[in-house]
């Protein structure tokens, strides 16, 4: 199926994060420009981590939202066993901490904040989430309305970086109809301050789920595709619904 042939697609997240996304888009004949709008910094001190893992006993939970929050997670332990329970929001955070020597006892059926809050088995104890400085707060709400003793903490930053394709991006922006995938709020926020307000607002958004759908209509005030699922194919399926309004148009 080449029904993606002739369509450019801006991916915002992290190379990294990209390729499977890729893959998919590129065997049905996209082409993909990657502008990541959202970059993990560690934490130059990481000292209160360090006391929140070393504070947690066998009656607790952890809970880790990403593959940058399991990397933040190892380095604070230093080789030190994790004391607790590991809840994770999805199988790539699943495989990032496997990768890493942590034994996930509870994944998510979906790849989001809210299925986490609402799946998770409350243990007897704390449940301490280790997020971004950025992250949101629907997943503490979901676990303090079913009674969780909810502590915080930092695990990393994010950030917006310089992107490499920035000229590219802007150029494809300026001749209309391009189309970006938006997988988190920080990338859309991320993706006004890299290309700016004007271009920006020509794009043709695609989220991977409701809670950037939202942050999509509110920064840019564009009704976005939103993926039934964050998997690839179910990204590709929104994109080509979008790349099809976008064929139509032009015929017109």
């Amino acid at each position: 199926m080449r029904d993606l042939a002739g369509a450019t697609v801006i991916l915002t997240r992290a190379v990294a994060d990209n390729a499977p996304l890729e893959a998919v888009l590129r065997a049905r004949g996209a082409a993909v420009l990657e502008l990541p709008c959202v970059a993990v910094r560690p934490l130059a001190d990481d000292r209160v981590l360090r006391r929140a893992l070393a504070d947690l006993s066998s009656t607790d939970a952890l809970v880790v939202t990403s593959r940058a929050g399991i990397d933040a997670v190892v380095r604070a332990l230093a080789g030190a066993p994790l004391p607790t329970s590991l809840a994770v929001v999805g199988p790539a955070t699943a495989a990032a901490a496997r990768r890493a020597g942590l034994v996930p006892s509870f994944v998510a059926s979906r790849p989001d904040g809210a299925t986490l809050g609402r799946e998770l088995p409350l243990p007897p104890g704390v449940v301490l989430l280790a997020r971004s400085d950025q992250a949101g707060d629907e997943l503490p709400a979901i676990l303090r309305r079913r009674g969780a003793e909810i502590r915080e903490v930092v695990a990393y930053r994010t950030e917006t970086p310089t992107a490499r394709d920035l000229s590219a991006a802007r150029t494809l922006l300026a001749d209309g109809g391009a189309i970006a995938c938006f997988a988190s709020a920080s990338a859309v926020d991320g993706f006004i301050e890299l290309v700016g307000d004007d271009l920006a607002a020509g794009v043709r958004p695609v989220a991977f789920g409701p809670k950037t759908a939202a942050r999509i209509r509110a920064r840019l005030r564009r009704e976005p595709a939103v993926a039934a699922s964050p998997e690839p194919r179910a990204v590709a399926r929104a994109i080509a619904r979008v790349f099809g309004e976008v064929a139509d148009g032009a015929r017109r």
